[in-house]
């Protein structure tokens, strides 16, 4: 199903009494619908009649499903007899049923416990396939709270929510906030870079949500007189670069920003409350509750060797100021709000994602997977993702630091930066994917400028064009599927170019200069 009321209506419903929902991603492929219904022990499925086409090819493999079109009355049936026959019209089984609420007597024999499972929320599956991450209801309930309060929501506002309702900031999150603060949800179907603002202004929002590259997409947009013209007073989200915050917020009159991080999954999360410019850039700060209650932590990360460093009695050891590292969290499965749920029915990756013994014996830590950073001032910064760092000339390359540095310039719509394997070489190589117009870009411009905002072995050694940037559905750049594709022109069909040394300039990658790198090690 699609953004749209009847999604949020639909897991509501269920979820009171005690139905475990699993929200699909509605870009599946048939390969990975399957996949993601086998996981989660599928008996239902609840269809949008707008996506009842998806299901036709693959409707044999999940004959085992009882399906239910949910639509406006025609539409449903129409959809249901040309794709889906076997479907059940859940608009006709709805308007057999009371709508007054059921008794009391009704509701209590639906027992139900703030740690049992409401949901599950798939992974991206951008290295592999979906894992089903289990969100509680207590985990709901204290994301929502945490958030009502930090920004005073109430009754009077009105939330924007452009986000895939499939996934954890969209679905849970932004309906969390609109349940415990009575605040009006704008739902729109989809994330347009053209229809955001107008819409925003149609709904009369004051409040938007936003995720990853968004606001970077609506800051590369065309400035227009009325950019400023709304009535915002709160932006929250995750993924928002330093390189964007201030221009974001000033081009577009957004006094505070609420940027946080965490996961699906994970037993923790920070919130950056920023309402002052000296506020902007980072994840917040490590204070005293910070220090009692979270138990969060950044431990030394050898990137080379993708391992932990150790000390000398096998333990882990915690990041000096401004060293990055990976951020892991102390787990307590007694206590809810510290307890890792795991991912349903895969107790292998579970695992991967709980440490043992790490400052001592029987302790348990969750792995973020994330790098981080502590400055002198004791604020967080995120580095890059475990995986994404390299190592070239035997110095690591975090891609988001570089990603900002190269933002910088002039006429980029979007850039990726990853690392590629060179034959003959040890380490990786930079390469930046970027999506540009070939006839204004300035190469040698170009060149010049990573030269002076980056060091030699950070700086890109290939350049790749897109026409556009492959995203999830979360708008994060799928670097994966961009690094196996690596530097070799005879396979990249892309216009690639290499940096040359001696010229100080990018040149194309042909056969000959791709040959000529690899042989007389001109990296």
């Amino acid at each position: 199903m699609e953004n749209r009321p009847e999604f949020v209506i639909v897991w509501l419903g269920l979820t009171k009494i005690g139905v475990v929902t699993a929200l699909l991603n509605t870009h599946l492929q048939p390969d990975g619908l399957v996949h993601c219904t086998t996981i989660a022990d599928t008996k239902w499925m609840i269809v949008g009649e707008e996506l009842a086409w998806k299901l036709e090819d693959v409707a044999t493999k999940l004959a085992h499903l009882d399906f239910f079109i949910y639509g406006n009355g025609e539409l449903t049936a129409q959809a249901a007899a040309a794709y889906l026959p076997q479907a059940f019209p859940l608009d006709a089984e709805l308007k057999k049923m009371k709508s007054d609420r059921p008794p009391q007597l009704i509701r209590k024999n639906a027992k139900i416990s703030t740690v049992d499972t409401a949901l599950l929320i798939y992974t991206s599956g951008t290295t592999g396939l979906p894992k089903a991450a289990r969100v509680n209801h207590f985990s709901i309930i204290s994301r929502s709270l945490v958030f009502k309060y930090a920004m005073h929501l109430s009754m009077d506002d009105r939330l924007y929510c452009a986000l895939p309702l499939y996934h954890t900031s969209g679905g849970n999150l932004a309906v969390g906030m609109m349940i415990f603060s009575g605040a009006t949800l704008c739902i729109s179907q989809r994330f347009s870079t053209s229809k955001f603002w107008a819409e925003v202004r149609a709904y009369d929002c004051t409040v938007i949500q936003y995720i990853g590259e968004m606001c970077r997409y609506l800051l590369n947009a065309p400035a227009k007189v009325n950019d400023k013209m709304n009535h915002i007073r709160a932006a929250f989200g995750n993924g928002l670069r330093p390189d964007v915050w201030a221009p974001f917020q000033e081009r577009f009159g957004v006094p505070s920003v609420y940027e946080f991080y965490g996961s699906t999954e994970g037993p923790m999360g920070m919130l950056n409350a920023c309402t002052t410019k000296a506020d902007q850039g980072h994840l917040g700060r490590r204070g005293f509750i910070v220090n009692m209650f979270t138990g969060v932590v950044i431990v030394k990360y050898d990137v080379e060797k993708d391992d932990y460093i150790r000390s000398k009695k096998g333990f882990l050891q915690k990041c000096a100021v401004n060293e990055p590292g990976e951020l892991i969290v102390k787990v307590d499965k007694k206590d809810p709000a510290r307890r890792f749920q795991g991912y349903y029915r895969n107790t292998k990756e579970s695992s991967k994602k709980v440490l043992t013994d790490v400052f001592k014996k029987g302790d348990m830590y969750f792995r973020t997977g994330d790098l981080f950073k502590e400055d002198e001032n004791h604020c967080w910064h995120f580095v890059d993702r475990v995986g994404d760092t390299f190592r070239w000339k035997g110095e690591n390359v975090a891609t988001n630091e570089v990603a900002e540095a190269v933002s910088k310039f002039p006429g980029l719509s979007e850039i990726c930066i990853y690392g590629v394997e060179v034959p003959g070489s040890d380490g990786r190589a930079c390469m930046a994917a970027m999506v540009f117009d070939e006839n204004s870009f300035d190469l040698k411009a170009f060149a010049a400028f990573v030269k002076q905002q980056l060091p030699s072995y950070a700086m890109p050694l290939f350049l790749r064009k897109l026409k556009t940037m492959s995203v999830t559905g979360t708008m994060k750049h799928e670097k994966a599927k961009l690094r196996k594709e690596g530097i070799d022109p005879s396979i990249i069909s892309d216009g690639l170019w290499i940096f040359n040394r001696v010229k100080d300039n990018y040149e194309p990658l042909t056969s000959e200069t791709y040959h000529q790198a690899i042989t007389k090690s001109r990296l």
